[in-house]
């Protein structure tokens, strides 16, 4: 699953533990907890893990420590029904969702580090929604077509 991960504070979620206080996931290296102990197959990374600090290193930091306790969990949880890797993309298309895939991903990589260039850095970041998608072209891999 992909959430929304944009903003300054976390927010609540239907069926996971949340403190209002801190703004975060109660959470064990990354592992969600609730009362009864850890929640199976859950797991929190970046703000909603620690709250609002720190800069990208910390995050990366912060997302190895949740993926290796993933990964220290991975024979434990639940096989997934749907084991193509190509089923989300299928679902969120069937959903009316218009995915960016990994053609998408490099032609926006591609269109900061061309801003960079102009501007003697190594790139520019791309913040704005629709800028973002018009840099990846609306490539879906999946279908093998550019969709308009």
């Amino acid at each position: 699953m992909v959430l929304r991960s944009v903003g300054y504070r976390g927010v609540p979620l239907p069926g996971l533990p949340f403190d209002e206080t801190t703004g975060c996931v109660p959470h064990a290296a990354g592992r969600v907890l609730t009362e009864g102990g850890p929640l199976p197959g859950v797991y929190v990374a970046g703000w909603v893990k620690r709250g609002p600090t720190g800069v990208i290193g910390t995050n990366k930091s912060d997302a190895a420590e949740t993926v290796a306790t993933l990964l220290a969990d991975a024979d434990q949880l639940p096989r997934a029904p749907e084991r193509d890797p190509d089923a989300v993309i299928e679902l969120l298309c069937e959903r009316g969702a218009a995915p960016v895939e990994w053609a998408g991903w490099q032609a926006i990589d591609a269109a900061e580090q061309a801003l960079g260039a102009d501007r003697g850095c190594a790139r520019v970041k791309i913040a704005d929604r629709r800028a973002l998608l018009a840099a990846a072209g609306g490539v879906t891999e999946a279908a093998g077509r550019r969709s308009g």
